[in-house]
């Protein structure tokens, strides 16, 4: 079977990018389950990291992947990252329990990562070449490759059902599938060399077998859980958001696991519902309902609500693999508990639901899943609720009877920036004496807080005490009982902003302030003032700030790349210029003459710029996607397959700009993302809390067209970019490419760090100077620059970047689309 050149390239490289984003979403849950939910934003700039090292291998070694060996060495790339796939996973699936972040796990961490990376830079390498190539098609080629990446975001959506391990085989596949078309590309023309075939259907058969006979008889299971013993393990099932596990029923209760970082029990139906802090408001309403549990879970609190007499709760849960569990395996253990006539399951985001629901309630309960060793740690400091903001318990407060109650439990470690929210929200709602609103209790290691938009009388006092010391609580907080020194000045200072100035000057060790739908990281509680001196000293950070400390490395590790990814291809390129025969003197003046007027330093700038400006726009819009589109378990596929198709359509839309006019239109279109960015930085939190109260469809096209403009403006700088590089030099490509990966890693790490601390809005005006960069150093295209696809050049494609001609002056060809058809 012949398929032409073209066919081969686009097909295979689209089939690619599938894999690559597969794999990347499938290792994301893998180090969820094995290391904490941090080390899954980790492993999702492991694509970056590897496309950048693949570029720059590409640069400084061109001979990897050029024709008349293109086609067979991108087979050959294919297939080893096929196999280097099935071994990244089954290293990770097999390793021993390890505890991150002991003494001994960073080597085996970064061993694992490496090995992670592995794939994605022999995709990276393969992806560089057929740009690199096929410079003239990169319109089209970049179309088919984010379309790829769409589709692998939409396959695993649906492969995660059957497991992480068991995607990430898939991504094995679809890696092995791009070897075939580019095998078949290989055999088009004559003179291009062939691809061996036998590597390729060795590992195409080879994940075939693997996957299916992991489907016939499980042998690929995570053995090292985090916190989850295999031998106390009675079901497991992985969802579109994490790994669940539920041990062996203990007591009446079965304690089920989401993600290694929260636990909520299943209690048997013939069980009664242990008493907890969050079940006070019941000691005032007793069976005066409606009820709102928001984070329904194993259905502790829904249990609760029930014993306490309520005959009408709404339970909302937003992980639909919770509800199936809870529905299908242990429905008769919990006495279908989610099936109850008093009971109302709402599927979807808790937030959303209060901002649509016209109904109020007397009793709205919001618990907290979250183990008190995840709070304690930091690990939770990246983890963004929507719940816990300044306007989120605004929005709850609102759908409050006046005499209803809101209650939210947290670790007792996080209680202080819990009454500050709380506090502040209530302040915001009208209140003049936060104090007078409040009762708190705890046990176990949680504190309740519970917060009612009319004064709690003295006989409520009253009542809630009764409740507290009948079950053994402490009491926390009273309108009557003396506070600490930082609670007292939270609940009486002038403003909500104000209170949380004067708490953290008296406890200079955290940040109090008030986390808003900005900054929604409830769990980040370093102030911006002690972030160095934090970040300094390593064993504390390793110990209490185990996100800060993952997210430093990864900032480090980036910063370490990008520098190496400038330093060693410009060696090399030296160390070529060097290597000059004499008599390739003229040639040499004369790609010098061109590089003179497109200096190398001002194309890989470009290149550095938007890769950055994507990675931060993406973080802070991705995030705003995610939260309109209320589909649970699907919004992270659908917001990647919005951006990724709109990217890929400005780029093809890029493809009747001259090479000659790419300078000018890059320049405009950068200014175009600066300024949407600047705007977005001042509406786009307003914009996204406003579209949560419309309904479902409106909410959709709200995300599309917030995401569709961001995508197609930015996903078409990188074609014009290619253009204007090739018109100069077309070996500078790889250079350029891996320069834009490393510079999108770091930006992530370093995004991160400042929505931590300063929001998302200061995220995106970080986006908008990156892209002012970007225009400010568009690198002009070469004199006399033709249309794409004329490729009409004066000089060779080694040019300005000081690479020798691939062929002898003997008359072999020159390395260029001519040499090697792509027919």
């Amino acid at each position: 079977m012949r398929v032409p050149q073209r066919s081969g390239l686009f097909s295979g490289v689209a089939a690619l990018a599938c894999a690559s984003v597969l794999l990347e979403i499938s290792l994301a849950r893998i180090y969820a389950a094995l290391f904490g939910e941090i080390h899954a934003f980790l492993a999702l700039s492991l694509s970056l990291v590897g496309a950048g090292v693949g570029g720059a291998l590409l640069y400084v070694v061109p001979s990897l992947a050029r024709p008349p060996a293109l086609f067979a060495r991108m087979a050959t790339l294919a297939a080893l990252a096929s196999g280097a796939t099935l071994a990244a996973v089954i290293l990770l699936a097999h390793r021993e329990p390890l505890s991150v972040p002991a003494p001994g796990s960073l080597p085996w961490l970064a061993l694992c990562y490496a090995a992670s990376t592995v794939p994605f830079a022999l995709a990276g390498l393969a992806l560089a070449a057929a740009i690199r190539h096929a410079a003239p098609e990169m319109p089209r080629l970049y179309l088919l490759d984010l379309v790829g990446g769409a589709l692998g975001g939409l396959a695993a959506a649906g492969a995660l059902r059957a497991g992480a391990p068991r995607a990430a085989l898939a991504a094995a596949i679809f890696f092995a599938v791009a070897g075939i078309f580019f095998y078949l590309g290989s055999r088009c023309c004559e003179g291009e060399e062939r691809a061996p075939g036998g590597l390729v259907a060795t590992f195409v058969l080879g994940s075939f077998v693997l996957l299916a006979g992991d489907v016939g008889a499980p042998w690929l299971r995570l053995a090292g859980i985090r916190r989850a013993s295999p031998d106390r393990t009675e079901h497991e099932a992985w969802t579109e958001r994490s790994l669940i596990t539920v041990d062996r029923p203990k007591a009446g209760a079965a304690l089920m696991r989401l993600g290694g970082a929260a636990v909520s029990p299943i209690l048997d139906a013939k069980a009664t519902p242990p008493p907890q802090p969050e079940d006070m408001a019941y000691a005032l309403h007793k069976d005066q309902g409606p009820a709102l549990v928001v984070g329904a879970g194993g259905g502790r609190d829904v249990r609760a609500a029930l014993k306490a007499g309520q005959k009408d709760v709404v339970a909302v849960e937003g992980d639909r693999g919770v509800l199936e569990v809870m529905r299908g395996r242990y429905a008769a253990f919990s006495g279908n508990l989610f099936d109850k006539p008093e009971v109302h399951l709402v599927v979807g985001d808790g937030r959303s639901f209060a901002r649509r629901t016209p109904l109020l309630f007397r009793n709205i309960v919001i618990p907290s899943a979250d183990t008190v060793e995840a709070s304690t740690t930091g690990a939770l400091a990246l983890s963004e609720s929507r719940l816990h903001t300044l306007e989120g318990v605004g929005d709850f407060l609102s759908r409050l009877l006046p005499e209803g109650t809101l209650v939210l439990t947290r670790a007792d470690a996080d209680f202080d920036r819990l009454l500050s929210l709380v506090t502040a929200a209530l302040r915001r709602a009208g209140v003049a004496a936060p104090k007078d609103h409040l009762f708190a209790c705890s046990a176990a290691q949680k504190t309740a807080l519970l917060a009612r938009r009319t004064p709690l009388a003295r006989e409520d006092v009253d009542a809630l005490r009764r409740h507290c010391r009948k079950h053994r609580f402490s009491e926390v907080l009273a309108p009557d009982r003396s506070a600490t020194p930082v609670r007292s000045l939270l609940v009486a200072a002038a403003a909500p902003t104000a209170a949380a100035r004067v708490a953290e000057g008296a406890a200079a060790e955290a940040d109090l302030t008030p986390p808003t739908d900005d900054r929604p990281f409830f769990a980040y509680t370093v102030p911006a003032r002690r972030l160095p001196a934090v970040l300094g000293d390593v064993g504390a950070l390793r110990a209490g700030h185990t996100a800060l400390f993952a997210l430093a490395l990864l900032l480090a590790v980036g910063a370490v790349l990008s520098a190496l990814g400038v330093l060693f291809p410009a060696l090399a390129a030296r160390r070529r210029r060097g290597r000059l025969a004499p008599q390739d003197a003229p040639a040499q003046t004369a790609r010098a003459s061109t590089a003179s007027s497109t200096p190398p330093a001002r194309a890989l700038a470009f290149f550095a710029a938007i890769g950055a400006g994507f990675a931060l726009v993406e973080l802070a819009v991705f995030r705003h996607g995610l939260l309109l589109l209320d589909l649970p378990a699907h919004e992270l596929p659908a917001v990647l397959v919005i951006l990724l198709v709109s990217a890929g359509v400005g780029g093809y839309l890029t493809a009747r700009v001259a090479p000659g006019a790419a300078t000018a239109v890059s320049a405009r279109v950068a200014e175009a993302l600066a300024v949407a960015a600047a705007l977005s930085a001042v509406g786009l939190v307003p914009l996204a809390r406003w579209g949560l109260g419309l309904g479902a469809f409106p909410r959709a096209l709200l995300a599309i067209a917030l995401l569709v403009p961001f995508g197609v403006l930015a996903g078409s700088l990188v074609p014009l970019g290619v253009k204007i590089v090739d018109s100069v030099s077309s070996a500078l490509l790889p250079w350029c490419w891996a320069l834009c990966a490393f510079a999108g890693a770091t930006a992530m790490a370093l995004g991160a760090l400042c929505a931590l601390n300063l929001g998302y809005s200061a995220l995106l005006l970080g986006a908008g100077l990156a892209y002012l960069l970007a225009a400010a150093t568009v690198p002009p295209a070469a004199a006399g620059a033709t249309a794409a696809g004329d490729d009409e050049r004066a000089v060779s494609p080694g040019g300005a970047a000081g690479e020798p001609p691939p062929r002898d002056a003997a008359g072999a060809q020159p390395e260029t689309l001519e040499a090697a058809p792509i027919a």
